[in-house]
């Protein structure tokens, strides 16, 4: 793991993730976001490079040993190559399945930049996500990405 890495996130997509992360929350952080729109992004071959990143990526010790190996499980799937779990390359593979997933994940959530998050909105989010993620068997180790 390349610790000075930072995860990048499109600016296009920065204010539908700040509109999750902020009020009635859905998502605790970025990392959250990221790690599920690239799982998202690798199911649906949803693979989109970042062109233009937002203003800060997320810190590599945000993410967690589970979330590292995540990454390099889709890197090598993407690949096929052995080498690229050594280089920082596999972070861009990330990056692109979570920047092609995010509009999935937003769609599958039935919300977009006019949907009011309050309270019972949000409620509503939750439960779906719950049942999205429990449907599509997206468990680690007994506990949601979330």
């Amino acid at each position: 793991m390349n610790s000075k890495y930072r995860i990048r996130r499109a600016a296009e997509q920065q204010e539908m993730m700040q509109k999750l992360l902020a009020g009635n929350k859905v998502f605790n952080a970025y990392r959250d976001i990221l790690v599920l729109s690239a799982v998202i992004g690798y199911s649906n071959k949803a693979y989109k490079p970042v062109d233009k990143p937002a203003s800060d990526g997320v810190l590599m010790q945000f993410f967690t040993e589970t979330d590292y190996d995540l990454m390099d499980l889709i890197a090598y799937a993407h690949t096929k190559e052995q080498a690229i779990l050594k280089e920082d390359g596999k972070y861009e593979i990330f990056e692109a399945y979570a920047h092609g997933g995010f509009p999935i994940l937003l769609e599958l959530l039935e919300i977009d930049s006019t949907t009011e998050l309050d309270a019972a909105k949000q409620e509503a989010i939750l439960v779906r996500l719950a049942s999205l993620l429990i449907s599509n068997q997206i468990v680690v180790n007994d506990s949601l990405f979330i």
